[in-house]
Protein backbone atom coordinates (compact mmCIF):
# COMPACT_ATOMS: atom_id res chain seq x y z
CA UNK A 1 0.00 0.00 0.00
CA UNK A 2 0.65 3.73 -0.62
CA UNK A 3 0.52 5.82 2.44
CA UNK A 4 0.01 9.93 2.29
CA UNK A 5 -0.33 11.88 5.82
CA UNK A 6 -1.11 15.27 6.66
CA UNK A 7 -1.84 16.54 10.08
CA UNK A 8 -4.97 16.11 10.25
CA UNK A 9 -5.69 12.82 7.63
CA UNK A 10 -4.59 9.67 6.39
CA UNK A 11 -4.78 8.85 2.39
CA UNK A 12 -4.06 5.31 1.50
CA UNK A 13 -3.98 3.57 -1.89
CA UNK A 14 -3.61 -0.42 -1.66
CA UNK A 15 -2.12 -2.64 -3.85
CA UNK A 16 -1.94 -6.17 -5.30
CA UNK A 17 0.39 -7.04 -1.97
CA UNK A 18 -2.05 -6.35 -0.25
CA UNK A 19 -4.43 -9.20 -1.18
CA UNK A 20 -8.30 -8.65 -2.58
CA UNK A 21 -9.88 -6.40 -0.67
CA UNK A 22 -13.25 -6.89 -2.05
CA UNK A 23 -15.07 -6.42 1.33
CA UNK A 24 -18.36 -6.31 0.08
CA UNK A 25 -17.66 -10.49 -0.30
CA UNK A 26 -16.94 -11.33 2.97
CA UNK A 27 -19.04 -11.76 6.05
CA UNK A 28 -18.76 -9.68 9.07
CA UNK A 29 -15.72 -11.82 10.57
CA UNK A 30 -13.78 -12.03 7.48
CA UNK A 31 -14.16 -8.72 7.12
CA UNK A 32 -13.01 -6.89 10.33
CA UNK A 33 -10.01 -9.62 10.43
CA UNK A 34 -8.86 -8.36 6.55
CA UNK A 35 -8.96 -4.37 7.93
CA UNK A 36 -7.38 -5.28 10.94
CA UNK A 37 -4.30 -7.12 9.12
CA UNK A 38 -4.75 -4.01 6.79
CA UNK A 39 -4.39 -1.30 9.58
CA UNK A 40 -2.38 -2.76 11.61
CA UNK A 41 0.66 -0.67 11.84
CA UNK A 42 -1.18 2.25 11.71
CA UNK A 43 -0.76 5.02 14.63
CA UNK A 44 -4.07 5.92 14.51
CA UNK A 45 -6.33 3.39 13.61
CA UNK A 46 -9.61 4.22 11.90
CA UNK A 47 -13.34 2.28 12.55
CA UNK A 48 -14.16 -0.43 9.34
CA UNK A 49 -14.44 1.02 6.38
CA UNK A 50 -17.84 2.67 4.86
CA UNK A 51 -18.16 2.36 1.63
CA UNK A 52 -21.18 2.56 -1.50
CA UNK A 53 -22.59 0.18 -4.26
CA UNK A 54 -20.57 1.93 -7.56
CA UNK A 55 -22.59 2.65 -10.18
CA UNK A 56 -20.28 4.93 -13.00
CA UNK A 57 -22.72 7.62 -12.03
CA UNK A 58 -22.04 11.25 -10.27
CA UNK A 59 -23.97 10.75 -6.93
CA UNK A 60 -22.62 11.71 -3.71
CA UNK A 61 -22.98 10.96 -0.64
CA UNK A 62 -22.37 12.60 2.86
CA UNK A 63 -21.29 10.89 5.63
CA UNK A 64 -22.22 12.77 9.38
CA UNK A 65 -23.84 11.99 13.09
CA UNK A 66 -27.01 13.33 11.72
CA UNK A 67 -28.03 10.87 8.76
CA UNK A 68 -27.80 7.03 8.14
CA UNK A 69 -23.86 5.84 6.98
CA UNK A 70 -24.01 4.35 3.76
CA UNK A 71 -24.27 1.01 3.00
CA UNK A 72 -23.51 -1.31 -0.04
CA UNK A 73 -27.32 -0.50 -0.72
CA UNK A 74 -26.71 3.42 -1.34
CA UNK A 75 -25.64 3.87 -5.45
CA UNK A 76 -23.37 6.42 -5.32
CA UNK A 77 -19.59 6.70 -6.46
CA UNK A 78 -18.30 9.18 -3.97
CA UNK A 79 -18.80 9.90 -0.01
CA UNK A 80 -17.55 13.07 1.74
CA UNK A 81 -17.51 13.34 5.72
CA UNK A 82 -16.31 15.63 8.79
CA UNK A 83 -16.20 12.51 11.03
CA UNK A 84 -12.38 12.05 12.89
CA UNK A 85 -11.62 8.22 12.37
CA UNK A 86 -14.27 7.22 10.36
CA UNK A 87 -12.50 5.38 6.66
CA UNK A 88 -14.56 6.01 3.26
CA UNK A 89 -13.50 4.22 0.49
CA UNK A 90 -13.54 3.34 -3.03
CA UNK A 91 -13.02 -0.19 -4.84
CA UNK A 92 -10.55 0.28 -8.03
CA UNK A 93 -9.78 -2.05 -10.98
CA UNK A 94 -8.60 0.24 -13.56
CA UNK A 95 -10.44 3.09 -13.02
CA UNK A 96 -9.65 6.53 -10.95
CA UNK A 97 -9.39 6.94 -7.08
CA UNK A 98 -9.22 10.50 -6.19
CA UNK A 99 -8.88 11.18 -2.51
CA UNK A 100 -9.27 14.93 -0.88
CA UNK A 101 -8.34 16.62 1.94
CA UNK A 102 -9.50 20.05 3.90
CA UNK A 103 -10.11 21.45 6.65
CA UNK A 104 -11.55 18.40 9.08
CA UNK A 105 -13.49 17.02 5.80
CA UNK A 106 -12.21 14.13 3.46
CA UNK A 107 -13.50 12.59 0.62
CA UNK A 108 -13.41 9.21 -1.72
CA UNK A 109 -14.23 9.44 -5.41
CA UNK A 110 -14.68 6.75 -7.44
CA UNK A 111 -14.05 7.88 -11.40
CA UNK A 112 -14.19 5.36 -14.42
CA UNK A 113 -14.88 7.27 -17.27
CA UNK A 114 -18.80 7.05 -17.04
CA UNK A 115 -18.25 9.19 -13.91
CA UNK A 116 -15.23 11.33 -15.13
CA UNK A 117 -17.85 12.02 -18.23
CA UNK A 118 -20.31 13.72 -15.69
CA UNK A 119 -17.26 15.34 -14.06
CA UNK A 120 -17.49 13.48 -10.60
CA UNK A 121 -13.66 14.71 -9.17
CA UNK A 122 -15.14 18.67 -10.52
CA UNK A 123 -18.58 18.37 -8.00
CA UNK A 124 -16.62 16.77 -5.31
CA UNK A 125 -15.00 19.76 -4.44
CA UNK A 126 -17.87 21.79 -4.86
CA UNK A 127 -19.16 19.50 -2.41
CA UNK A 128 -16.72 21.34 0.67
CA UNK A 129 -18.00 24.42 0.10
CA UNK A 130 -21.73 23.32 -0.59
CA UNK A 131 -21.85 21.35 2.98
CA UNK A 132 -18.86 22.66 4.99
CA UNK A 133 -18.01 26.22 3.38
CA UNK A 134 -14.25 24.91 2.87
CA UNK A 135 -13.01 26.82 -0.76
CA UNK A 136 -10.83 24.61 -3.01
CA UNK A 137 -8.07 26.42 -2.24
CA UNK A 138 -7.80 24.71 1.03
CA UNK A 139 -7.63 21.92 -0.44
CA UNK A 140 -4.77 18.37 -1.52
CA UNK A 141 -5.89 16.06 -3.45
CA UNK A 142 -4.57 12.89 -4.32
CA UNK A 143 -4.78 11.16 -7.51
CA UNK A 144 -3.93 7.12 -7.57
CA UNK A 145 -3.12 4.19 -9.69
CA UNK A 146 -5.47 3.72 -12.62
CA UNK A 147 -5.70 2.71 -16.60
CA UNK A 148 -2.85 5.01 -18.15
CA UNK A 149 -3.22 6.23 -21.78
CA UNK A 150 -1.47 3.44 -22.69
CA UNK A 151 -3.41 1.24 -22.19
CA UNK A 152 -6.64 2.81 -21.93
CA UNK A 153 -8.53 2.30 -25.49
CA UNK A 154 -12.20 3.60 -26.34
CA UNK A 155 -14.51 3.55 -29.36
CA UNK A 156 -15.52 6.41 -31.31
CA UNK A 157 -18.76 6.78 -29.60
CA UNK A 158 -17.35 7.35 -26.39
CA UNK A 159 -14.79 9.93 -27.63
CA UNK A 160 -18.06 11.63 -29.62
CA UNK A 161 -19.55 11.45 -25.50
CA UNK A 162 -16.73 13.31 -24.26
CA UNK A 163 -16.44 16.12 -26.96
CA UNK A 164 -19.68 16.73 -26.96
CA UNK A 165 -19.72 17.74 -23.69
CA UNK A 166 -16.66 19.71 -22.94
CA UNK A 167 -14.44 19.92 -26.50
CA UNK A 168 -11.60 21.33 -24.43
CA UNK A 169 -11.30 17.62 -23.08
CA UNK A 170 -9.79 16.87 -26.64
CA UNK A 171 -6.31 17.40 -25.35
CA UNK A 172 -6.63 14.02 -23.23
CA UNK A 173 -7.29 11.46 -25.91
CA UNK A 174 -5.12 10.15 -27.96
CA UNK A 175 -5.68 8.57 -31.67
CA UNK A 176 -3.97 5.34 -31.92
CA UNK A 177 -5.78 2.17 -34.04
CA UNK A 178 -8.54 3.47 -31.18
CA UNK A 179 -8.69 6.33 -28.84
CA UNK A 180 -6.67 6.20 -26.25
CA UNK A 181 -7.96 8.60 -23.03
CA UNK A 182 -5.88 10.08 -20.35
CA UNK A 183 -7.77 9.23 -17.63
CA UNK A 184 -5.95 10.56 -14.59
CA UNK A 185 -4.97 13.60 -16.91
CA UNK A 186 -8.52 14.04 -17.54
CA UNK A 187 -9.24 14.08 -13.15
CA UNK A 188 -6.29 16.39 -12.37
CA UNK A 189 -7.91 19.31 -15.22
CA UNK A 190 -11.25 18.62 -13.42
CA UNK A 191 -9.99 19.28 -9.97
CA UNK A 192 -7.92 22.04 -11.10
CA UNK A 193 -11.03 23.80 -12.74
CA UNK A 194 -12.87 23.13 -9.58
CA UNK A 195 -9.98 25.16 -7.97
CA UNK A 196 -7.90 23.13 -6.51
CA UNK A 197 -3.87 24.56 -6.87
CA UNK A 198 -1.69 22.41 -9.17
CA UNK A 199 0.75 22.02 -6.40
CA UNK A 200 -1.89 20.35 -4.18
CA UNK A 201 -2.85 17.70 -6.46
CA UNK A 202 -0.49 14.61 -5.57
CA UNK A 203 -0.06 11.71 -8.43
CA UNK A 204 0.87 8.13 -7.72
CA UNK A 205 1.01 7.97 -11.14
CA UNK A 206 1.21 3.78 -11.95
CA UNK A 207 -0.75 1.87 -14.60
CA UNK A 208 -2.83 -0.89 -13.43
CA UNK A 209 -2.83 -2.45 -16.68
CA UNK A 210 0.98 -2.45 -17.18
CA UNK A 211 1.93 -3.96 -13.48
CA UNK A 212 -0.11 -7.38 -13.38
CA UNK A 213 2.65 -7.99 -10.55
CA UNK A 214 1.07 -4.69 -8.74
CA UNK A 215 -2.45 -3.78 -9.58
CA UNK A 216 -5.70 -5.78 -10.21
CA UNK A 217 -6.99 -4.62 -13.65
CA UNK A 218 -10.53 -5.78 -14.48
CA UNK A 219 -9.40 -5.17 -18.64
CA UNK A 220 -6.61 -6.94 -18.34
CA UNK A 221 -7.92 -9.61 -16.28
CA UNK A 222 -11.43 -9.19 -18.64
CA UNK A 223 -13.33 -9.89 -15.33
CA UNK A 224 -13.65 -8.79 -11.69
CA UNK A 225 -10.86 -10.89 -10.21
CA UNK A 226 -9.92 -8.76 -7.30
CA UNK A 227 -9.98 -5.15 -6.09
CA UNK A 228 -7.97 -2.86 -4.83
CA UNK A 229 -9.40 -0.12 -1.97
CA UNK A 230 -8.72 3.16 -2.00
CA UNK A 231 -9.54 4.84 1.32
CA UNK A 232 -9.30 8.36 3.69
CA UNK A 233 -10.28 9.11 7.00
CA UNK A 234 -9.40 12.44 9.65
CA UNK A 235 -7.34 11.73 12.75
Amino acid sequence: MKVFETDKSVAVFSNRTDGDLSFFNLNDEEFQNTWNKLTKDFSIKPSLPIYVNQVHKDNIVQVSKDKPLPSIRTNADAMITDMPQTAIGVYTADCCPVLISGKNVVSATHAGWKSTLQSIGYKSVLKYDELYGIKPTDLTAWIGPCIGICCFELGDEVYDMFISENTEWKQFFTKKDKWHLDLRGLNRYQLLQAGIPNNQIIDYNECTYCMPEKYFSYRRMKKRNGSMFSFIYLK
